[in-house]
């Protein structure tokens, strides 16, 4: 095969891989997932959406760039957004900004900036969870609703952290740790009811600590790989 014959296939394949990308862009919703740190939350839902074949540009998850505060994670998810919608008409139905309450200063600052967004009619959802992500980690083995709080120098995650190393298969879990959807997924319904029951009785006493709504976000992704995905036996 000549050089020339070599470039021109590329160039099909590279063609043929723009219009797939432009008609999955135009066919059926888009999420954009902005998460607040660059291995644990993204590595996670990337590996569900891997797992259910739910590819860019469907579902693009983005680790944080701007910094690991709530805020950042809601400047840099309008940053994308707006950067996205110049594309086209076609901009992403829903921005999901993937927080923690852990003890960072700005998170009513991200959760008030989200409400400006909604005002403006831009598809802008918050994710928190309290004290952090680990917490619906934590869901898929046990419930609870005892309070975390630090204490001395120790981080207030590491108290979540610590409940979820004594969980099976979990005594070695550390932030940024890969293949951990792989190893609960199975438990992902009883992890969903668990959430449900926290924020409902959360509301109920009027103390958030601790709850997530990451049950949310993955009831989304759950109903688009239903409709947009391939199914996957467990």
């Amino acid at each position: 095969m000549g050089t020339d014959d070599i470039f021109r296939k590329r160039k099909e394949r590279k063609t043929a891989e723009l219009e797939r990308q432009r008609k999955d862009r135009t066919q059926g919703p888009r999420y954009l997932i902005v998460c607040e740190g660059k291995k644990t939350e993204p590595y996670y839902f990337q590996e569900f959406c891997e797992f259910h074949q739910l590819r860019t540009p469907r579902v693009l998850i983005a680790p944080g760039e701007y910094g690991s505060s709530p805020i950042s994670v809601v400047r840099y998810a309008e940053t994308l957004y707006e950067e996205d919608a110049r594309l086209g008409p076609d901009s992403y139905d829903r921005v999901f900004c993937v927080i923690d309450r852990d003890e960072h200063s700005t998170y009513l600052d991200a959760a008030k900036r989200i409400q400006e967004l909604n005002a403006k009619g831009k598809p802008f959802v918050a994710i928190p969870s309290v004290p952090c992500f680990e917490y619906w980690l934590l869901l898929h083995f046990c419930y609870t609703r005892q309070p975390f709080h630090a204490s001395g120098n120790k981080p207030i995650c590491e108290k979540v952290i610590r409940e979820l190393c004594q969980q099976p298969g979990f005594d070695g879990y550390r932030k940024g740790q890969k293949d951990v959807y792989k190893r609960i997924r199975n438990q992902t319904d009883t992890a969903i009811k668990h959430a449900q029951r926290a924020e409902k009785e959360s509301k109920q006493v009027g103390d958030d600590n601790p709850s997530t709504h990451v049950y949310r976000l993955v009831i989304e992704l759950q109903n688009l790989a239903a409709s947009h995905g391939r199914k996957r036996s467990p």
